[in-house]
């Protein structure tokens, strides 16, 4: 008797360490190790337009096989970008649709560089230099334009009496140059270089787009709108400061005596 109830007692301690161990089994099997991969997202909301900093990314860790298949998983890849619509606060940065500066395909906006503006002249077959510009050339804007103007030391004219020749408006023909070392932006219609009229390449062009700083922008505008301006081609390399004075006729004149 004593026998059969501890075989009873043995049997009965192995079924439980078997059915411990059964269910520590299942409960093991329950327990998956999830995989994590790290993306850039927006630390804040960045409105369109608006170039990426540091401040304003930051890293997620999202379930692998979860993330957007086009996320941004580096800071190089998003940094000094340009947002091309609103991203907002916590949302995967897609390189895919983010700009960067100088790329000719992401429109004129991303080829002007900070501080700068765009400002587009008309020209022709002389004030263009002949057809030969081409984006990236370096030229001097010369402006030709007429002043009218009461000289200083002009005496006062008595009431009742003629003004003498000395004592009316003077008029001024010169020269000078409104903008100098100034890089050509796009030629024409087009930010390649070159220009296309239904998908064939035309060597002349009627425009020419600038890069000139606010200052510049102004004086080209005038030159353009009370006279006239020619564009003057730099050579490759040459970004030397133009020191000339400005030329009128009447140094033209003393020149020729």
């Amino acid at each position: 008797m004593k026998k059969i109830v501890l075989f009873a007692l043995i049997a009965a301690l192995c079924a439980g360490a078997l059915l411990y161990f059964y269910l520590g089994n299942l409960e093991a099997q329950k327990e998956v190790k999830v995989e994590y991969d790290n993306v850039v997202v927006a630390l804040t909301s960045i409105p369109a337009y608006t170039p990426i900093t540091v401040d304003m990314v930051t890293f997620k860790q999202v379930p692998l096989g979860n993330a957007h298949p086009l996320a941004a998983h580096t800071l190089e890849e998003v940094l000094g970008f340009v947002t091309e619509s609103d991203i907002i606060e916590g949302e995967e940065l897609l390189p895919a649709k983010l700009k960067q500066y100088g790329e000719i395909d992401s429109g004129l906006s991303y080829v002007v560089p900070e501080g700068m503006r765009a400002v587009t002249v008309g020209v022709d077959e002389v004030t263009g230099v002949a057809g030969f510009l081409q984006r990236g050339d370096y030229v001097d804007v010369i402006s030709y334009t007429t002043t009218t103007y009461l000289p200083a030391e002009a005496p006062v004219v008595p009431e009742g009496e003629e003004p003498t020749a000395a004592q009316l408006p003077q008029t001024l023909s010169t020269t000078l140059v409104a903008a100098q070392n100034v890089r050509v932006a796009a030629i024409g219609t087009s930010l390649s270089g070159t220009t296309t009229v239904d998908g064939e390449t035309v060597t002349g062009y009627n425009s020419v787009t600038l890069l000139l700083t606010p200052e510049d922008t102004m004086r080209v505008v005038q030159g353009a709108r009370s006279g006239a301006i020619i564009l003057i081609l730099r050579a490759t390399g040459d970004h030397t400061p133009n020191t000339e004075d400005p030329v009128i006729n009447d140094m033209l004149l003393v020149q020729a005596q």
